[in-house]
């Protein structure tokens, strides 16, 4: 099942990184994530879509990865 999220950079993070390209490198260590591409990116916000092997699990783990890396699900 391919899924979409949009990814926005947490208010106490800063940088310059493009968000997108961060956001591709959390979610490929997230299990059953596949195919990930870059939709939509700026340096505050992205849409990523991407193969979801299990279409019942809950994307919790998704939302913390990228809590731990000063990203969040918009």
């Amino acid at each position: 099942m391919r899924a979409v999220i949009d990814v926005k950079r947490d208010r106490s993070a800063q940088g310059s990184y493009l968000i997108g390209a961060r956001a591709v490198v959390v979610l490929t260590d997230v299990p059953g994530i596949s195919e990930i591409r870059i939709e939509r990116e700026g340096s505050s916000r992205a849409t990523i879509s991407y193969q979801w092997k299990d279409p019942g699990v809950c994307s919790a783990g998704i939302e913390s990865a990228l809590t731990t890396r000063g990203m969040r699900l918009a």
